[in-house]
Order: structure tokens, then C-alpha cells, then sequence
């Protein structure tokens, strides 16, 4: 097997979760900083009995600022860890991101494989013709036996991974065993340094008046903290192309040349894939008035071109990608108008008058600006 290791550097926010969320109840912002509070600190530094305190926190206004404050406690001393914060989440949760054993952040390779599996489908769904392309967008809207659709998470996903990412599996066979993405293997990114992680602001863009604006319904905000790891981040990560599989099994497992090319140049297929979205949300975020946003996907453009030039490729990868990243409709339904709203029909995706879809964007924030789409990182190959 021929091995890669990627210096993977992070281009923009990128936050991947753990599944696990702080209240306002788990911690307390502090001067640029936010801590996580560890009970057991805290009973032994103020001495408080347990059972007081479990009342303090069951009253609707406690706050651990003032609790700490009238107690003369600094947070640095019942804290299990602090992150900086860019600004005070007040009551707002914070989502967690995913961490070793030893608390310390790293990119799953799961994750990273994930975007590449996504790629080369896109890949291969483009270089079918208008009918094959056809049947595929038909059979993803049919119904099961008890009238339901697929989750509308994958959007047909399922058909088309089917089709194009399984070889001949026998009847009853583990279909795992004759998956394409088996010859890649992706390693975990190395630890990253837990000190490198920001709490930021995450919020969600809706269009109305034919302008993105914050969205807010009801008086509630569709906005989220999160623990990101920030541009600039860099860790290793080891990918293997497994040829023998591709050359010496590949008959026998069912890939076509199509599927063997596609995946001994994911390289190539990731940045094709990049370039398209990137090219794509400019032209989005210019017509509905971001053009900051705008300005960033220009200047990520002009980087692919340097990432290239170097053998390197770039994903977008982790929570808050969006509709863009995470499917393959697009290229799917392109010349299919029918197919394409049928789909949006049967998944509830949007009005049919709607004049974009998907009309909704989450972006990273300083202050009070909208700054970065999220999760964008460029690979390199390390020099042996």
C-alpha cells in the first residue's frame, strides 16, 4: 500500500462535535475567557454544602458570575479547563468539539473520508448520461411499502452509493466488503494542542427581501456557540491508497475503470469538487449581499490554485457546511427541472417559487460580522 502523509492546514472555522453540549449552568465567561466549572472544585474551595448548592442552581435567575463573585472565587480555581471566548455566550448553549482521552482536539479520519466518499460520487454521478441520471433522481423519491420516503438527511444518498460506490456483490453479501472507499484509508488527524481552540459565534443566514439577514422567528435567534479549531491550525494526517485491492481484486470485487480511476485521483476529483462549490457560494453570497463572504471564496479560489500547484487538495469537512457540501443533487439534476423539484417536493425542501434554495447559510462571526463560511482545509503531501 502506498502511504501519504497531509499536512492539513485549517482555512476557516472548522467545528466538528462531540455530541455534547454546555449551558450557561456548566460554565462562566470571564474577560475573554470561558470555564468550564468543575463541582467538585468548587464545593472544596468554598466550603459550600452540596445540597445548598444544588438549590443556588435549581433558582431561575443563578448565574455562576455571581455565585463565584459573592464568594470571592476566581473561575481559574474551579475550572476544569478555560477556552478563549470572542464574546460572552450569555445563555446561548456551546456546542463540544470531539477530543481524544487526553482532551485534546483532532480531526477524525472518518470525517476527512466522509468529504472524499462524497467527491467521488459527485465524480461519477456527473459522468453518467442525462438518463441514467434520470432514473436515479426517480428512484429516490419513491416511497416504501408503508408510503415513507428515505431520511431526508441523504436526500437519496443510499441509491446512488448503491449504484456507483458498491461493486457485484452476491446476493446476501456484506456490501461493506465491496465498497469502493475500502481501498482508501484515512488515518485520524495527529493531536492537536488543546490551547489552539476558540469558543465562537455561529450564526444562521436566511434569505428575505432577496438580502441574507441573521435569522431571527418569533424573537428567537438561530445562533449557536461553538468550539472551533481557527485558521491557521495545522496537524498530520496519514491517507493509503490500497492498489493492490485496486489492481489485483478489482475485477473480482465488480469496479469499473470509471470507479478505479475516480478513486486513485481523489486528489484531482476533491478539487474539482471545491472549485465548483467555491464558485457556486461567490456567486450566491455577491447576489444576496455578503460580499464579504464573497470576497472570502475569491480568495479561497485564488489558494486552490496554489494547493494544486503543490499536489495537495482541498474539502470542506465538519458541522455547518450546508446543503452545497453535503449532497450530490446538484450535479444530479442538472437539465432534470422535474426531477429536481420533484426531490425538493417529497423532502419538504423549499417552495417551488422560492428564488434560491437552499436559502439558509451558517457563518463564523468576529463581533458583530459575518467573517467565514465553515470547516475549509487544504492537504499537502509531505515531502519523504
Amino acid at each position: 500500500m502506498a502511504t501519504l502523509t497531509y499536512r492539513m492546514e485549517i482555512l476557516s472555522p472548522l467545528h466538528i462535535g462531540s455530541g455534547q453540549e454546555y449551558s450557561a449552568f456548566d460554565g462562566v465567561f470571564l474577560n475573554g475567557r470561558w470555564y468550564l466549572i468543575d463541582l467538585e472544585k468548587v464545593i472544596e474551595q468554598s466550603k459550600e454544602d452540596p445540597t445548598n448548592l444544588a438549590n443556588a442552581m435549581m433558582q431561575r435567575d443563578f448565574s455562576w458570575a455571581g455565585w463565584l463573585q459573592r464568594r470571592n472565587i476566581n473561575p481559574e480555581q474551579v475550572a476544569r479547563h478555560s477556552t478563549p471566548c470572542l464574546q460572552n455566550p450569555g445563555n446561548t448553549r456551546i456546542r463540544a468539539c470531539i477530543r481524544d482521552p487526553f482532551w485534546r482536539p483532532y480531526i477524525p479520519g472518518s470525517t476527512l473520508k466522509g468529504a472524499i466518499r462524497t467527491a467521488i460520487l459527485e465524480e461519477l454521478v456527473a459522468q453518467a448520461n442525462r438518463h441514467q441520471r434520470q432514473q436515479w433522481a426517480r428512484r429516490i423519491t419513491q416511497r416504501d411499502d408503508k408510503g415513507r420516503t428515505p431520511d431526508r438527511r441523504y436526500v437519496g444518498r443510499n441509491v446512488l452509493e448503491r449504484d456507483l460506490l458498491i461493486g457485484r456483490a452476491p446476493d446476501k453479501a456484506n456490501e461493506s466488503n465491496y465498497d469502493l472507499l475500502r481501498a482508501l484509508h484515512v488515518g485520524d488527524s495527529e493531536p492537536i494542542d488543546p490551547d489552539r481552540v476558540q469558543i465562537g459565534l455561529i450564526w444562521v443566514h436566511t434569505l428575505r427581501n432577496n438580502q441574507l439577514v441573521q435569522k431571527r422567528v418569533n424573537g428567537e435567534e438561530y445562533k449557536i456557540f461553538a468550539e472551533w479549531l481557527p485558521s491557521g491550525v495545522q496537524a498530520q494526517v496519514a491517507i493509503r491508497l490500497d492498489e493492490q485491492l485496486l489492481t489485483q481484486y478489482s475485477t473480482r470485487l465488480g469496479f469499473n475503470d470509471a470507479q478505479v480511476k475516480a478513486i486513485r485521483d481523489f486528489a484531482a476529483v476533491c478539487n474539482a469538487r471545491a472549485k465548483a462549490v467555491m464558485e457556486s457560494e461567490q456567486s450566491f453570497y455577491q447576489d444576496y449581499g455578503l460580499p464579504r463572504i464573497a470576497q472570502f471564496y475569491q480568495g479561497l479560489s485564488r489558494q486552490l490554485q496554489s494547493v494544486e500547484s503543490k499536489s495537495g487538495f482541498m474539502l470542506n469537512i465538519g458541522w455547518g457546511g450546508g446543503w452545497e457540501v453535503k449532497t450530490v443533487t446538484n450535479p444530479l439534476t442538472e437539465d432534470l427541472d422535474e426531477e429536481y423539484w420533484d426531490i425538493r417536493r417529497t423532502y419538504s425542501l423549499g417552495r417551488r417559487d422560492s428564488n434560491a434554495f437552499p436559502k439558509t447559510r451558517r457563518l463564523a462571526y468576529e463581533g458583530n460580522q459575518p467573517v467565514a463560511p465553515l470547516g475549509w482545509v487544504a492537504l499537502y503531501p509531505e515531502e519523504v
